[in-house]
């Protein structure tokens, strides 16, 4: 983290610092204004907001999902926060399912809230081109803005939102920055590097989306190892990803 990032909201995933000690850091290092959005947070979502206009209080919760209320310029957005089944521990089928409940509990909260204005942000531990990722009824994400001009399609009888999937192109060596936020070579991780920390948007607000990079410092700190994959042993296995709007 790093006062050159002007980041409003930091959102931390399985974060071992207990989330006072991790405010603190924050408020004395950064800005210090930000403060918790709730007053408990929960073990696996750890959330700071530097600007209470942006509002960030919670109106959904689940085991391994958080939706936020998010006000992005005159946008009333939703901002919901998961994490995905490991993929040391589960089968490929298990994280596809698991990735189609979310998109399910999803269209609960759209018509609940009355607002396609969805964003996902998460580690989803699957790749962007994984089945559950695009699936129409999954979460139904594309690699490209045109892709989702249109704004849904149909299946089955039934319309699906589209959404904007920027991930796909910080992918592989041509790119600024490392060619994922994950590297592993053991058989879990057969590609290398994978890109599992991802930012989803929906059709209706991409217009909104300015950006999105690959973090592989924090301040004057190296998140790197010498070979320029994710410093386990000092920082985290995955990269962080800095994600910018329009306001």
């Amino acid at each position: 983290m790093s006062t050159a990032t002007n980041t409003d909201v930091v959102v931390l995933c399985e974060n071992n610092v207990p989330a006072k000690k991790t405010l603190k850091m924050l408020q004395e290092n950064v800005a210090k204004e930000f403060y918790c959005p709730i007053h408990q947070p929960t073990d696996r979502f750890h959330c700071f907001c530097r600007n209470r206009q942006l509002d960030m209080s919670e109106i959904h919760s689940g085991n391994r999902t958080s939706v936020r209320k998010l006000k992005i310029g005159t946008h009333e957005t939703l901002l919901a926060l998961f994490h995905g089944f490991d993929i040391r521990n589960y089968d490929s089928e298990s994280r596809q399912s698991s990735v189609q409940s979310l998109a399910d509990d999803m269209k609960l909260v759209i018509d609940q809230q009355r607002t396609n204005k969805l964003i996902l942000l998460g580690d989803f531990n699957m790749n962007p081109y994984e089945r559950g990722m695009n699936l129409a009824a999954g979460l139904n994400a594309m690699m490209t803005k045109s892709c989702v001009e249109r704004g849904s399609r149909r299946f089955q009888d039934k319309d699906y939102d589209f959404y904007y999937n920027p991930m796909w192109s910080l992918f592989g060596d041509n790119t600024d920055g490392p060619a994922g936020t994950v590297y592993d070579t053991s058989n879990q991780g057969p590609y290398g590097w994978s890109m599992l920390d991802q930012i989803i948007i929906n059709h209706s607000i991409v217009g909104i989306f300015h950006s999105v990079k690959i973090l592989t410092e924090a301040g004057t700190a190296s998140l790197m190892n010498r070979k320029g994959h994710p410093d386990t042993n000092n920082a985290s296995d995955h990269f962080p990803i800095l994600v910018s709007f329009f306001e």
